[in-house]
């Protein structure tokens, strides 16, 4: 039995029929019939089930697919290793950015590569959370930066915790709301309220302070902080985010924040997450420091300017 037979039986086992998981091996339906009868026949045991419209694990399949994945997942690290010696700085790197993080290292990242290491192929993805998990659970990305609330009780994950700094809410200076000394919950809640896509932790702390369901008072949501400045400049919302992400817009002067009563002190956990077993290769360990210099410099300016 060798690697390729295992993809090819984990491929069965993942889509549970020949047709799909033949385009996902890349091979066709009888080769991939045929590899399969050969795996059973090493092993002596049946692994799937045949039915008219697809297949099923057998009780022997399903102990097989469980430690064939460690198997693959063994090989496919012995190879990256060997990789990263032979190779050094060369090679390729995927990351996934959530909302914040992407709009403020989406820069930082492309000036970085393309000055210091141009003959690294960079990959970026954005996504909200759950999505950016489960890439870096398959090994589409190399890493993701987003939040991390909630996935301290993952053993197959890796959290490096970036410097944090406070959330807030944010409006144009001729908004009805802006220029006042303090705004109430009550008083912020009777607008138009826009913000990215929020985790069930965030929202259940927005819950908290508002005692309400602060979910169903959003107006307008997106995955790109892009959108939910425009929802406020050209849509004339309240839009809730963070002084980092909205940095050019309160330099400029078409946003401010508002001050609210009672304070908001809330925070993201954002964070950099890897698969706990992954060697991280050089220009991982360049992202990690990168993201990590420009979340602490974010920190100490929003903190800093923070009337709190």
């Amino acid at each position: 039995m060798n690697i390729r037979k295992l993809r090819h039986a984990l491929g069965l086992a993942q889509h549970l029929t020949f047709s799909r998981a033949s385009v996902d091996v890349n091979l066709s339906q009888p080769a991939l019939s045929r590899s399969i009868q050969s795996i059973e026949a090493e092993l002596g045991v049946a692994l799937f089930d045949r039915h008219p419209n697809g297949v099923s694990l057998t009780p022997y399949g399903k102990v097989f697919a469980e430690r064939a994945r460690r198997i693959v997942m063994e090989a496919t690290e012995l190879q990256r290793d060997l990789a990263l010696m032979q190779h050094g700085e060369f090679g390729e790197l995927s990351i996934g950015l959530g909302a914040t993080p992407a709009i403020l290292l989406t820069g930082p990242l492309m000036d970085h590569f393309l000055r210091e290491a141009p003959q690294v192929r960079v990959s970026i993805k954005r996504g909200r959370r759950d999505t950016l998990l489960r890439r870096l659970l398959e090994e589409h990305v190399d890493l993701f930066i987003g939040d991390i609330a909630q996935l301290e009780d993952h053993a197959d994950l890796q959290l490096t915790r970036l410097p944090r700094w406070p959330s807030g809410f944010f409006c144009t200076p001729d908004h009805p709301l802006a220029g006042r000394d303090a705004v109430t919950r009550d008083e912020l809640l009777q607008h138009r309220l826009g913000s990215i896509e929020l985790s069930p932790w965030a929202l259940s702390d927005l819950c908290e302070y508002f005692e309400c369901s602060f979910d169903a008072s959003i107006s307008f949501r997106s995955d790109d902080f892009r959108d939910v400045e425009a929802a406020a400049s050209v849509g004339g919302m309240v839009v809730f985010g963070n002084a980092a992400a909205f940095r050019d817009a309160l330099r400029r002067g078409t946003l401010v924040e508002l001050p609210l009563d009672p304070p908001f002190r809330r925070e993201a956990r954002l964070g950099l997450v890897t698969l706990a077993a992954r060697t991280l290769s050089p220009a991982a360990m360049r992202a990690k420091a990168l993201a990590e210099s420009v979340f602490a410099d974010c920190a100490a300016t929003a903190l800093g300017a923070a009337p709190r």
